[in-house]
């Protein structure tokens, strides 16, 4: 038999490498082709949760102490911590999660204390890494169809803590006119991008009725967002001289002022909650006003009202009681003209009620014009006086008779006054009454009276013979709230009324553009920034505000100006309180 030997050439060698090669190209680029997705992507495919990892140090680095799905990035954790298993302080924190949004203009909105930088499809838009009170920083994007990667990290390092992330799409508002009243649209509604009716409406409709059940949804798709936001709604209508039952229901925060009397008061985050006023109301046109809120979840706005209520009590209606405690069932009920009784060691009444050991409840609702007014109250022994269900003066103990007195500023309308009264043994009195207050007078601060206080380092406080009363304190300023950084205040002594605020400006070590003053006034604060550059040597106002006179208020200043470190200076001077 013939053998055949199979030779392989020089030739044949180079033709298997070259389909060997050939066969490699073609599956790496067939291993580069994008893999297609199973069916078209929907904004359903947004996820619903982020992806939350959290570190017991403030870089983000390291093994993580926890990984959790957060439902919101929404957080407010005051001096705690996010977990047990995180530090209170001293932590950082990554959250990821891919949307999917309708093509156009976004706005998205960080706040924090401390730092916080945030990531759209790896573009940094919001970059605030240093330590901070909170703030509020905005950035726009524009996101095409498809999917986008959010990454939002955070650090906290002592003190408060809060991080929060939100966005919605930016749309023009069509500028509209304010409604005409009439019969079918009589509401004038404010809307606007954030929770403090603060700033310019991003929207202004008339609506016929204020009866909004939103859910998770926007009041208006496209223009106003589905959470943190606000609405303010107007109108004047006659309704006629009577009393007038309103019902409120709302989630989250809501206040109702009628005819310039705050009804209801509910200014806080609450499931739907319903809460109802009763009020007299004179002939002609008067003003209902609702201020709402919505946080996060559900949104709920619902307002009525029908002609009833309780009639204003002409005479105090005076509930007695045969213990010390205003408990249990009267022994006695009836119309007082006026508390000014002396009962010395009688009883009120013989045949029903203890000539000691006893006690009684007075209210009635008075309707006294705007003014600050001025409340006195006699006792023996104790006694308390309540206005609006507020308690404006407590002397509840046992005492030989003993004047007392405040003032209250009432911005006209119904008022509620409710005193209360014990007697234990000996002589019993009580007496009320109530007149205009003397007018009060301006009040000034400088800063080297009694009212003005001042902290942080000692060494970085300067001096100079200037200014009103030809003295001054300045600093330079710090870019952010450092490590004792610099503050001040002026705390007025005041009558309650209506004052408005001024600062004084010298003329010198003032080359800030951005000096920042609290103004807390009846339990609120407002923050004024003024450009101390551009006003020297005058009064700068800082606007008009009800204060209760109570001692807790007062105007702050610090040299955190947000500004270049150490770039500018800051002074502190006067301040005023004008009466008006």
């Amino acid at each position: 038999m013939k053998r055949t030997t199979s030779f392989i050439g020089p030739k044949s060698i180079a033709f298997r490498l070259g389909i060997g090669l050939a066969l490699l190209l073609l599956l790496k680029l067939l291993a580069m082709q994008p893999v297609l997705a199973q069916g078209i992507v929907t904004p359903q495919h947004t996820e619903p949760t982020w992806q939350a990892t959290y570190w017991n140090n403030m870089t983000l680095s390291g093994t993580p102490a926890l990984v959790r799905q957060d439902s919101v990035l929404d957080f407010d954790w005051g001096t705690g911590s996010p977990d047990p298993t995180i530090h209170a302080n001293q932590f950082s924190a990554r959250w990821q999660k891919y949307i999917d949004v309708p093509p156009g203009d976004y706005q998205f909105v960080a706040e924090s204390d401390d730092g916080i930088r945030v990531w759209v499809d790896s573009e940094l838009i919001i970059d605030a890494w240093n330590d901070h009170s909170i703030t509020e920083y905005r950035a726009n994007k524009y996101l095409g169809s498809g999917h986008h990667l959010v990454r939002v990290e955070y650090y906290e390092n002592g003190g408060l803590a809060v991080a929060r992330l939100s966005w919605f799409a930016l749309t023009a508002p069509t500028p509209t006119p304010p409604p005409t009243p009439n019969p079918a649209q009589e509401w004038m509604g404010e809307y606007f991008n954030n929770m403090s009716l603060s700033g310019t409406p991003v929207v202004v409709r008339g609506e016929s009725s204020i009866d909004y059940d939103w859910g998770t949804g926007s009041p208006i798709p496209g223009q106003v967002r589905p959470d943190n936001f606000s609405v303010r709604w107007t109108r004047t209508q006659t309704l006629g001289r009577g009393n007038y039952h309103f019902v409120l229901t709302v989630d989250d925060g809501a206040r109702l002022f009628v005819n310039g009397h705050l009804l209801i008061d509910a200014w806080f985050d609450q499931p739907p909650t319903q809460y109802t006023g009763d009020i007299f109301l004179p002939d002609g046109p008067i003003t209902i006003q609702l201020e709402y809120y919505e946080r996060t979840g559900g949104a709920t706005a619902r307002l009525s009202w029908s002609p009833g209520g309780p009639a204003p009590i002409q005479n105090w209606r005076g509930e007695y009681f045969n213990n010390r405690t205003l408990s249990g069932t009267p022994a006695l009920v009836r119309d007082d003209a006026k508390i000014d009784f002396d009962w010395a060691t009688g009883s009120p009444d013989a045949q029903k009620v203890n000539a000691d050991d006893f006690s009684v409840r007075w209210s009635r609702t008075l309707d006294l014009p705007a003014g600050t007014y001025r409340f006195t109250m006699r006792v023996d022994d104790g006694g308390r006086v309540f206005l609006n269900n507020q308690l404006q003066l407590d002397a509840w103990w046992d005492q030989a008779i003993t004047e007392y007195h405040f003032d209250y500023h009432h911005p006209g309308g119904p008022l509620d006054v409710r005193m209360e009264y014990y007697e234990h043994k000996g002589l019993a009195s009580a007496h009320l009454d109530w007149s205009l207050a003397p007018s009060p007078t301006a009040v000034i601060v400088d800063d080297l009276d009694p009212g003005f206080h001042r902290g942080g380092s000692a060494y970085t406080w300067s001096t100079a013979n200037e200014g009103y009363a030809n003295h001054l304190f300045w600093t330079r300023n710090n870019d952010y709230a450092r490590y004792m950084y610099n503050w001040a205040r002026w705390a007025p002594t005041l009558q309650p009324g209506r004052y408005e605020v001024f600062a004084y400006i010298p003329n010198r070590y003032t080359t800030t553009a951005r000096a920042r003053y609290w103004v807390r006034h009846a339990g609120q604060f407002t923050l004024r920034i003024v450009d101390q550059s551009a006003n020297g040597g005058r009064w700068v106002s800082l606007g008009t505000y009800t204060f209760t006179g109570d001692g807790t208020e007062y105007v702050s200043l610090a040299d955190v100006t947000y500004e270049p470190y150490l770039s500018r200076l800051v002074a502190w001077d006067a301040m005023k309180w004008e009466p008006r």
